[in-house]
């Protein structure tokens, strides 16, 4: 099953696209995509009638859509699923600067996953991986090796340090816009089939999941 976990709509600051925007590509595409996680910058949105927005478009194009959120760190951008409302107790999700370390920590405690996106590409996660994994352990599990807008020599440093450091890799589009330099460019490719964002944890945290890259097109 192919997920894009990091695609933004315009609820994000810096895209314009609406949801339905992303799922109208995604059926067009010839490989099919099983499930899309918009993660957008610095918000988690709770709004019930976003919610059944949300799932009347999965009805309709035969996607699951999941919410998570890329969290604003000192070292660099965390994407997390799993978002509880124990967990946006502990933290201000529309603010900036969390402690890595901590929220990595706790989101692992509520049974979620926090992946660093693009460690090697406007981070500081890429260089301190090693001690941050021999910090906190298992609840740093994962990285996004393959992001669709990393250059090729941002990606090869991720896919290094995962394989250095035993991490699961995952791919994500980080897709602002559903144009073909942005979208369906890789995702993640799960070994079992989830229908919602728990499953998806579960499957995540269980390292069975690896990046999948879109066949390019001339």
């Amino acid at each position: 099953m192919l997920v894009d976990l990091h695609v933004h709509t315009k609820l994000s600051s810096d895209s314009n696209v609406s949801p339905e925007q992303y799922l109208e590509a995604a059926a067009r595409n010839s490989i099919p995509l099983g499930a899309i996680c918009f993660t957008e910058h610095r918000l988690f949105p709770t709004d019930p009638e976003l919610d059944r927005t949300y799932a009347e478009l999965s009805e309709r194009f035969g996607i699951c859509i999941f919410k998570g959120t890329e969290a604003d760190t000192d070292l660099g951008h965390l994407l997390i699923f799993g978002v509880t409302s124990a967990l946006m107790k502990r933290f201000d999700l529309d603010g900036r600067m969390h402690r890595a370390e901590h929220m990595i920590e706790v989101v692992h405690g509520e049974g979620g996953i926090a992946i660093p996106a693009h460690p090697f590409r406007d981070s500081g996660f890429g260089a301190r991986l090693d001690d941050l994994v021999a910090k906190v352990g298992i609840a740093l599990s994962t990285i996004e090796a393959v992001n669709g807008q990393n250059s090729p020599a941002e990606n090869e440093r991720a896919i290094a340090a995962a394989e250095k450091l035993g991490l699961t890799m995952l791919g994500g589009s980080d897709a602002h816009f559903p144009t073909a330099h942005w979208f369906l460019t890789c995702a993640t490719e799960l070994e079992r089939e989830i229908a919602n964002v728990e499953e998806l944890c579960v499957e995540i945290r269980a390292g069975r999941a690896r990046p999948y890259r879109f066949p390019t097109t001339t």
